[in-house]
């Protein structure tokens, strides 16, 4: 009996325990826009500002902002340090 025991504490619980834990970035999201100019600032489409919408006269376009992507994983009601909304970008 001991030495299923043994057998079980040093062959099977370390394979099981090598599973890794890929992080979610954002840059790997679908989500994820990023800066044009120095590829530091990128916004999250996931996330719209609600009170922040670029309406131009001249051409009739309306632009939506977005949120910054470092604030939306500081705040826990967006997507958080875990990333709650990230989905995985089909390359």
């Amino acid at each position: 009996m001991n030495y299923i025991i043994l057998i079980i504490c040093f062959i099977i619980l370390p394979v099981i325990s090598l599973k890794q834990v890929n992080p979610k970035f954002c840059i790997n999201c679908k989500y994820f826009i990023p800066d044009i100019n120095t590829g530091e600032f990128g916004k999250c489409s996931f996330f719209k500002k609600k009170e922040n919408k670029i309406h131009f006269l001249v051409t009739n376009i309306t632009q939506e902002e977005y949120y910054f992507c470092s604030t939306a994983r500081d705040a826990n009601d967006m997507c958080g340090e875990e990333g709650k909304h990230y989905k995985k970008k089909e390359s």
